[in-house]
């Protein structure tokens, strides 16, 4: 009788056991299904060849403080770099020779904020709407090699690339977090000292701080990345603005970062007081943008996401059709059940369940219709006190298609305050300055990542869109070759297609 018990807890561990290696198993396939590395990746190589020597003949050129074109300049590239400038040059018989009548020449745009994760045709999204350098928010070693073989194929933007964002748990919570969000955990300085030096040594350009970093955790980053020559950027920890303002982080990865916290301040539901709050903001920001400029410290936008959130929770289907969905990775937007974080109705996050009474619904819609103007009040605070503001998205959040959701940005930023040769600046210069890198401004001796548009976006952001040519590194890409990338992504999406998406394409 004991031997059959003893069998009987044998065989009900060894199945308990099974169910819990299958469910990891099963968990752990979901978490990687849904970084979308299962889509076929496209063949740029065969689609576009290098042009080592170009010459671009009477085109307008932006200005290095983008407010205004220079008319009838001749711009000659060879291998990647801008070698001449100016106005009557002589035509270079050895060169591709691009005609710029009528046509406006802008520095490639920079998204300043983006999760690629393992989606690999992302980087040809960005290069098909003129976005020729990207900071990826959320690095992977992954992402570490591909920009390895970009710099030495020339075949996709430009990448700064954060570490994974940064965890200060300990014990079981700091595993899971490490599985679950690819995150580095420390809770010590011992500890934080290893992980920093790892990152340092692995070529992250900068350290992802993350929300639910403790006060002791963030200062010892902040020291340590300091001794190590590495900037902390991103979220804003588990401190209030007081204390982040001189902390030494240089910048904070979103608008709404700052927003939030005042939220917090406020201390009354926003839902039931939304005029008390926003007469508090009015004033709040501007004191908030001149301590960030203070400070030194830069901020990246992502309004366009922002003034989604109201849509996507409560009209989903038609925020949808706003945007180019299908060129959005598939196992991206169809998310998992493990939880909801897909693009798609049943599987968003912001999206109305439906289950709260009329009256909480009402006081829902209120909460988001005043976030989203006060992320509108906060940008213009920045703005008017000339905090360095750099344009992002959040790609890869929902509803944010990498490449075209920077374009969106543009037109949210020049709505919110912003000229538009700031919004431009802000995707262009800003960014290039942060980076100290020679892009961002058409001038010799710098990287010749360049957008050709057939309309002046000073006139109308929208123009940003009109593109004609995308130059980046060696490569040049026309109106046609654009339209053979996109339709090649389109293909290789919908072979990897489980959920159809016709009902909500434009």
């Amino acid at each position: 009788m004991k031997k059959l018990w003893i069998r009987r807890i044998l065989w009900s561990s060894l199945i308990g056991l099974g169910i819990v290696i299958c469910g990891f198993l099963w968990a752990d396939h979901e978490l990687n299904k849904v970084l979308g590395k299962s889509t076929r990746v496209i063949d740029l190589s065969s689609l576009i060849k290098p042009s080592p020597l170009v010459q671009i003949r009477n085109v307008n050129v932006l200005s290095e403080d983008c407010t205004h074109f220079m008319n009838n300049q001749d711009v000659l590239i060879k291998d990647g770099i801008i070698l001449q400038l100016g106005t009557n040059q002589p035509v270079n018989k050895g060169a591709s020779i691009i005609d710029g009548t009528g046509k406006y020449l802008i520095p490639g745009l920079v998204d300043s904020h983006v999760h690629v994760k393992e989606s690999k045709n992302d980087l040809f999204l960005y290069l098909a709407n003129g976005v020729t350098y990207i900071r990826e928010m959320a690095g992977q070693p992954v992402i570490l090699e591909w920009r390895k073989a970009i710099r030495k194929s020339g075949l996709g933007p430009r990448m700064f690339v954060a570490s994974p964002p940064i965890f200060s748990e300990a014990g079981v919570a700091g595993y899971y977090y490490g599985w679950t969000r690819h995150s580095v955990n420390y809770s010590n300085k011992k500890a934080a000292y290893q992980a920093i030096k790892k990152i340092k040594k692995q070529g992250y350009d900068a350290i992802k701080m993350y929300g639910f970093v403790n006060p002791e955790m963030f200062e010892t980053t902040i020291q340590i990345a300091d001794e190590n020559n590495i900037p902390v950027i991103g979220h804003i920890p588990m401190v209030n603005l007081d204390a982040f303002f001189p902390s030494g982080q240089k910048e904070v990865a979103h608008i709404e970062e700052i927003t939030v916290k005042t939220i917090d301040e406020f201390g009354k539901s926003i839902s039931k007081n939304p005029a008390e709050y926003l007469r508090f903001l009015k004033i709040r920001s501007h004191q908030i943008a001149k301590k960030l400029k203070e400070n030194k410290v830069n901020v990246t936008s992502t309004v366009w996401l922002c003034e989604s959130f109201l849509a996507q929770r409560f009209d989903l289907k038609s925020k949808l059709k706003e945007i180019d969905l299908k060129y959005a990775n598939p196992k991206i937007i169809e998310g998992t059940g493990l939880y909801k974080m897909g693009w798609l109705p049943g599987k968003n996050g912001y999206e109305y369940d439906g289950k709260d009474t009329p009256e909480a619904k009402k006081l829902s819609l209120t909460f988001w219709k005043t976030y989203v103007e006060a992320i509108h009040i906060m940008t213009k605070a920045l703005v008017d006190h000339h905090v360095p503001v750099m344009a992002g998205t959040d790609a890869n959040v929902a509803t944010a298609v990498p490449g075209f959701s920077l374009h969106n940005e543009l037109e949210s930023l020049s709505k919110s305050g912003m000229t538009n040769s700031q919004a431009i600046y802000s995707a262009t210069v800003e960014p290039g300055l942060w980076m100290k890198s020679k892009t961002g401004k058409i001038k010799t001796g710098y990287h010749s990542d360049l957008v050709l548009l057939a309309k002046n976006p000073l006139n109308d952001i929208r123009n940003t869109k009109t593109i004609e040519y995308v130059f980046f590194n060696n490569h040049v890409i026309n109106k046609t070759q654009i339209k053979m990338i996109l339709k090649s992504i389109e293909d290789a999406n919908n072979e990897n297609r489980n959920i159809e998406i016709g009902e909500y394409l434009k």
